[in-house]
């Protein structure tokens, strides 16, 4: 949702120049590009732990790379508005991916009306899943940061759906990003 589900920038014109320098030594080589997502940690909030399997199927201690790439714009690039593919059923998600303080780059309220729960233990089921992320880049190559992925308005015909422990259906991500 994941991830991102989950989003990054970076540079190549001044602007982007400027906004490596304000990053340290470290990111100075900090360009946009395509990168393999991972989850590296879940929390989930909703249905003791259920979600965990989704998002980290091999386990706890075992990071997640999602199925496809995610392009990141550079700095001098945002806010730039697109779709990103992770891994079904989050395929198609719309984002808008911004910068404001020129180092951590966001995506706020990204939505995905109907995102299947998984037929072998729900049936027909859909909710709606809202994310913000942020991230931040850690050197030239990769960047880590956190999701909230918050779900709600869980539906189907077959009457599977799960009832979540709260009205706050909450599943809170780590993430790592590296360049392909």
């Amino acid at each position: 949702m994941l991830t991102i589900m989950i989003i990054l920038a970076c540079g190549g014109n001044a602007t982007d120049d400027k906004a490596a320098e304000d990053l340290g030594a470290a990111v100075a080589g900090w360009t946009g590009g395509d990168f393999d997502f991972q989850t590296t940690s879940v929390k989930d909030q909703c249905l003791g732990g259920a979600f965990e399997a989704l998002f980290m199927p091999d386990g706890p201690d075992t990071p997640h790379t999602f199925e496809h790439p995610v392009f990141i714009p550079s700095y001098g690039d945002l806010p730039q508005s697109y779709t990103i593919d992770f891994r079904a059923p989050f395929i198609e998600m719309p984002v808008t991916v911004d910068a404001t303080d020129g180092q951590t780059y966001t995506i706020r309220g990204a939505v995905m009306e109907a995102v299947e729960l998984g037929s072998y233990a729900y049936g027909d089921c859909v909710a709606t899943m809202s994310v913000d992320a942020d991230f931040s880049p850690v050197d030239a190559n990769t960047a880590t940061g956190d999701a909230t992925i918050s779900i709600s308005n869980p539906r189907g015909e077959a009457g599977l759906c799960p009832v979540f422990d709260s009205d706050d259906c909450v599943v809170k991500l780590g993430t790592q990003a590296i360049r392909r």
